[in-house]
């Protein structure tokens, strides 16, 4: 199945449904309510795990905040940290016990190490979040910045999924998932609509979803190298 906009499945939806056929997905109260469930099957969908399709690579924003020189915010789209480079060389994630613990037994002198325990003369070798909005760096080089520099990461993770409530709209999802997205949807109109099930539809989303278990990755190392370790990060 070729992938489908948010009016195509509508209409696919209202034709199973024995419903009267539309041009817009507002034209009829019926088509209203099968294109809100369509997004809800959609979002039900993604918020299973960290599907490979939402993850993005970019970059922290920088606070120019000289009173907090380590300290950088992660974008509002981003749901997880997968990893975070600075200067193009990675940051290790620490716990936030390990951090303060790592500061707080670093001897204070006088152009390597301030009086909070934050390192003056290298770029930063560790990270972590105290509230899972900012990231605090364990340092940075003072000498050639007086702060951390946004355009110097690379943030690596899964953005939040989006939706566009309009007829022309394609869900971000693989080409291949667009079927069992519309089983979903499909599924739920029966029940939500007519009042009845429908076990043809109920069996082909079942499948699908474990399909999407076992297949989200178009790369095949993915699958292994993404569930080997723990994810530290957002949300």
């Amino acid at each position: 199945m070729a992938k489908m906009t948010l009016l195509q499945m509508t209409q696919s939806i209202l034709s199973a449904l024995d419903s009267d056929p539309v041009d817009s997905i507002d034209e009829t109260v019926e088509a209203v309510q099968v294109a809100d469930l369509v997004k809800e099957a959609y979002f039900d969908i993604v918020s299973q795990r960290d599907w490979p399709f939402l993850f993005q690579l970019s970059q922290l924003t920088g606070l120019g905040d000289t009173n907090n020189p380590t300290k950088m915010l992660i974008p509002d789209t981003f749901n997880k940290v997968k990893w975070i480079k600075y200067n193009k060389k990675e940051v290790e994630y620490l716990t936030p016990e390990e951090f303060k613990h790592l500061i707080d037994n670093r001897a204070v002198e006088a152009g390597k190490v301030d009086a909070n325990g934050y390192a003056l003369n290298a770029d930063p070798l560790y990270w972590t979040s105290y509230d899972d909005i900012y990231i605090t760096f364990d340092g940075y080089l003072s000498t050639t910045e007086s702060t951390l520099q946004g355009s110097k990461t690379a943030l690596y993770g899964t953005v939040a999924p989006t939706w566009t409530h309009v007829d022309s709209f394609t869900p971000n999802i693989p080409e291949k998932f667009f079927p069992t997205l519309l089983a979903e949807a499909k599924s739920q109109a029966f029940v939500n609509l007519k009042q009845q099930s429908n076990a043809r539809e109920e069996r082909k989303a079942q499948r699908g979803r474990v399909i999407m278990r076992n297949e989200a990755w178009r790369n095949e190392n993915g699958e292994i190298k993404f569930n080997s370790k723990v994810n530290y990060g957002r949300r």
